[in-house]
């Protein structure tokens, strides 16, 4: 079975050559009719008043046409759709103003989304706000996430590697920031990813564990294996553990992870991430606690 991208990308062909034929045919028919029968050939236009066949036929045409390509399409909607295959392995995505719920049996992650290779994957589509959509091109087809809705879409990953994906519906003042990063990875690669992210952090405190737990962070965000338990951010368990902050906004490093918590605002006007006020020596070490859980 071929991976949707492909499958998409080949009927966009097939339909494009139809397409391409059918200018050409009216066009060139279009230009031999001006040629025939310019004025200095023809003297008087010849009259009629119908024409059965030719009337049958540039009904018949189009229709053959369009059933060719609705035939086409069905097939193509059923590939990419997986219907046939069984899930194996199921996750809620959730879409928030502006940044990603991933939760599987027992794990939450955000952002970043970790699928094992050849596993047909069914993903549960939630919004908690405003209409979302998700949107991984090499993977699967743009649906759609409505609020008090659920919708689920089957995708596959044929090879390991990352696949980039997008909010593909507008939905605010940071949507083009709403970025979707899907790491494909070998079966026993992505059991031992998703062992690591079920346990709680492995940080042992110190001063960063300190600030965090000791400011409004904790009334937004988790960390596993720590008193903050907030629901309304992303599960910071594991945030060092993912290749970028803020859904795609800055890297994730020390200095990124830094100047984030400084001023998120910054970056990504009009997010719920506040900016707390803290010295440059809080800053330093919650941003090297911060990025230190992997």
């Amino acid at each position: 079975m071929r991976p949707p991208a492909e499958a998409i990308a080949s009927l966009g062909l097939v339909v494009g050559a139809i397409a391409l034929l059918i200018f050409v045919g009216v066009e060139g028919a279009l230009v031999y009719a001006v040629w025939r029968y310019r004025s200095s050939r023809v003297e008087v236009a010849r009259r009629f008043d119908r024409n059965t066949r030719l009337e049958i036929a540039w009904t018949a045409a189009p229709a053959i046409i369009l059933a060719v390509v609705f035939a086409l399409t069905l097939g193509t909607l059923s590939e990419i759709s997986f219907a046939s295959a069984a899930p194996g392995l199921r996750i809620e995505a959730t879409a928030h103003q502006w940044w990603w719920e991933f939760r599987y049996s027992g794990v939450t992650t955000a952002n970043e989304m970790h699928v094992p290779v050849g596993t047909v994957v069914e993903l549960e589509l939630r919004s908690e706000d405003v209409i979302h959509s998700f949107w991984v091109p090499e993977l699967g087809g743009k649906t759609d996430m409505i609020p008090g809705t659920i919708n689920t879409l089957r995708l596959v990953a044929r090879r390991a590697g990352t696949y980039q994906g997008q909010c593909a519906e507008f939905c605010g003042v940071e949507h083009a920031w709403m970025r979707i990063r899907v790491v494909a990875e070998s079966p026993d690669d992505f059991a031992r990813w998703l062992a690591t992210q079920g346990q709680p952090a492995a940080s042992a405190g110190g001063d960063g564990e300190r600030v965090f737990l000791s400011e409004v962070c904790v009334s937004c965000h988790v960390i596993r294996g720590t008193t903050a338990h907030g629901t309304a951010g992303p599960d910071l368990t594991h945030v060092g553990g993912r290749a970028t902050i803020g859904a795609g906004v800055l890297a994730s490093d020390v200095a990124s992870m830094r100047a984030w918590l400084s001023d998120p605002q910054r970056y990504k006007p009009g997010s719920l991430m506040p900016r707390v006020p803290l010295s440059d020596t809080e800053l330093d070490v919650l941003a090297s606690y911060l990025v230190g859980l992997k």
